[in-house]
């Protein structure tokens, strides 16, 4: 599943809609961060590319990011995305 994490969409506290540009901060924390070359240089095309397609397993890498390093507004969007990818 491709996903353009320049523009994920989060609902503020009266349900507004808002898109948000998280490619560079995920992208820059994975690189940084990673363990694993492969998640390094997915951390490095979300920075660069901003869609990205995503398998199974690369979803469940972002997710550990995204659950470490953001707020509970973007985890409520994000995370059922990243678990829907099979």
């Amino acid at each position: 599943m491709k996903i353009d994490f320049s523009k994920v969409q989060i609902k503020d506290i009266e349900g507004n809609a808002q898109t948000v540009d998280i490619s560079k901060e995920l992208g820059n924390m994975m690189y940084l961060n990673a363990q694993d070359i492969a998640v390094a240089d997915l951390g490095h095309d979300i920075y660069h590319k901003k869609e990205v397609e995503l398998n199974k397993e690369q979803a469940q890498n972002v997710k550990v990011f995204v659950e470490q390093g953001f707020k509970a507004i973007l985890k409520r969007e994000l995370i059922p995305i990243l678990d829907s990818i099979q």
